[in-house]
């Protein structure tokens, strides 16, 4: 039985997704369709049903799954035995983080571990906070960076990093950018751009305007923090949005920080990681080196913005 193709199909049975696993793979869908066809020809059964455009793991596909789940685990198991037993960095790194350190901190940190063990490979897979825990729990990521407040598996080990603070930024053409302080009446009168409503940035916006007691009032509802910041940059609303996002943006005066007489929210972000997955000697000076490169992102999110 070919690994290849059982690598192939583990990936496919695990999000029931020929898009999905296409783009982890590197491969397109039809090569991908054409590899599992294969498979299904060579063991003699079929291992998926098809509903509409979905795919489905039958009974046979989920036989084939809980074995090479069992395999790929001992291939990683050993993988990373070999690491630690050569004292080893290098190999590929599976990294993941939700939007905001997805975006706006591990580049960074990836980018200086880079230039430490050049010969490194890095796979960084973005996507919302559960998305990550899933994915953390599941073994297909080895460390990640997830912001907010998350319930997390009691397999996964999750170390509190630090606090940002979520601001709401606006279009330097909004009036009320002029004002040094913006009242709660006034935000009752604003329109707010929100990130999805599955988001930890959504149902801390939803948090906020509760405790000041003012009416939820969306004008657009986007799932990319940048096309948040355009939209708010093109004065189509304002938005509440961690500082680490905007920071770029506030220094050099592309957006506004609207200064409210609240305290603004704080909004956490953690280090996750299986505890049932060894760690590899790259794993574990990746996570020094997060650790480590921290300082960098603690602040007054008051200082440095609006001059």
């Amino acid at each position: 039985m070919d690994l290849h193709y059982l690598e192939l199909f583990n990936t496919v049975a695990q999000y029931e997704s020929y898009k999905k696993a296409s783009e982890i793979l590197h491969i397109s869908q039809p090569a991908l369709s054409i590899q599992i066809k294969k498979l299904e020809e060579q063991i003699g059964l079929k291992l998926f049903n098809k509903i509409g455009n979905r795919i489905f793991l039958n009974e046979n596909g989920l036989m084939l799954q809980e074995y090479t789940n069992r395999i790929f685990d001992i291939i990683h198991e050993l993988e990373n035995r070999i690491s630690i037993t050569q004292n080893f960095i290098g190999g590929t790194l599976n990294v993941g983080g939700s939007n905001t350190p997805g975006s706006y901190i591990l580049p960074d940190i990836i980018g200086e571990f880079n230039k430490q063990y050049p010969n490194l490979k890095f796979n960084l897979h973005i996507g919302n906070t559960s998305e990550i825990s899933h994915l953390i729990t599941s073994g297909t990521i080895d460390i990640a960076l997830n912001g907010g407040n998350c319930f997390y598996h009691n397999n996964i080990y999750v170390e509190k990093l630090f606090d940002d603070q979520l601001v709401i930024v606006a279009s330097p053409q909004n009036p009320y950018c002029s004002l040094k302080v913006v009242e709660v009446e006034d935000l009752r009168e604003m329109n707010f751009i929100v990130h999805k409503t599955d988001s930890q940035l959504y149902s801390y916006y939803v948090d906020f305007i509760r405790a000041i007691n003012i009416p939820e009032k969306i004008t657009m509802c986007l799932g990319n923090i940048d096309a948040i910041k355009r939209a708010v940059s093109s004065n189509l609303g304002v938005s509440l949005m961690p500082y680490v996002a905007v920071k770029f943006e506030l220094q050099y005066g592309l957006l506004k920080l609207l200064n409210l007489p609240v305290q603004h929210p704080s909004y956490p972000y953690s280090l996750i990681y299986n505890k049932n997955k060894s760690l590899s000697a790259t794993s574990k000076k990746f996570i020094e080196l997060v650790r480590s490169s921290i300082n960098n992102y603690t602040f007054d999110a008051m200082d440095n913005t609006n001059p």
